[in-house]
């Protein structure tokens, strides 16, 4: 049986799962699907054709499954659906897709800060960290356990590669790729993501060919095709090595290069 606060405006149409608590002055709209174990605090709006997982937290002022904020959007159906164990902090915002019968995806396990965003269309993995402030735009794609630092900004289409992180205050064009590390100082790659690496118990030996990677790739004079053809040549084709090739060689934006100077 949930709890709903006798201020909370919940559409009769709306399914809500078991054990869900809806705080003071919640607006639950009459597409929208809640897992059971969700907790929404209060002041929460949650619109359109939104779908949220299992056991999610939402803090104040969070809005989720209002319409795209794109002109092309002309009010047909579209989805936002969110998996399970997500921790919304206030303000967070996260829109349903553009075109008729698309869709926002986020994971699970995710934590979303005071005040970031999430467009339409975009694709967030799983554990997830958007700190206050950081911005996602639409279409953007987001890998598992990816870190946004304070006010970033990713820009329309851009794509971020699993466990990499965007320091504060970057703003990106291009694609950032897996287990690389990027802060303010001219948006570049700045070395691998070490802690994160490290927090996802990568072994030693992994990294020492992922930073070998780094040098072969961001630091040395090698044109771009002659860095691959570097890496293929020299490196072990461990998994993580191949999920890089195949990163940059997926990138329709380009991706983010490395500096000669520190």
């Amino acid at each position: 049986m949930s709890n709903i606060h006798a201020t909370a405006v919940v559409d009769p149409k709306a399914d809500i799962g078991e054990n869900v608590e809806i705080g003071p002055l919640c607006v639950i709209g009459p597409d929208v699907k809640i897992g059971k174990g969700c907790k929404i605090i209060s002041q929460c709006s949650i619109m359109g054709h939104t779908t949220l997982g299992e056991d999610n937290t939402l803090y104040p002022f969070v809005s989720l499954g209002a319409p795209a904020q794109d002109y092309e959007y002309q009010g047909h159906r579209s989805y936002l659906k969110i998996g399970d164990k997500n921790v919304l902090r206030e303000g967070f915002t996260a829109n349903c897709g553009t075109k008729p019968e698309s869709e926002t995806t986020i994971g699970n396990e995710c934590f979303f800060m005071t005040n970031s965003h999430v467009a339409h269309n975009c694709i967030i993995g799983d554990g997830v960290i958007l700190a206050n402030d950081a911005l996602v735009a639409g279409y953007g794609s987001i890998g598992n356990n990816v870190i946004l630092s304070g006010h970033t900004a990713v820009h329309q289409f851009c794509r971020i590669g699993r466990m990499a992180m965007m320091g504060g205050g970057c703003a990106i064009s291009k694609d950032l790729p897996p287990f690389m590390m990027t802060y303010s100082k001219n948006n570049l790659v700045r070395g691998l993501n070490v802690i994160g690496l490290r927090r996802s118990r990568v072994s030693r030996d992994t990294m020492k060919v992922l930073k070998d990677l780094y040098k072969i790739f961001f630091r040395s004079k090698l044109s771009l095709k002659s860095a691959m053809a570097e890496i293929k040549e020299n490196l072990e084709p461990i998994p993580e090595v191949v999920e890089f090739i195949e990163f940059v060689n997926t990138s329709k934006r380009g991706v983010l290069m490395g500096s000669l100077e520190e």
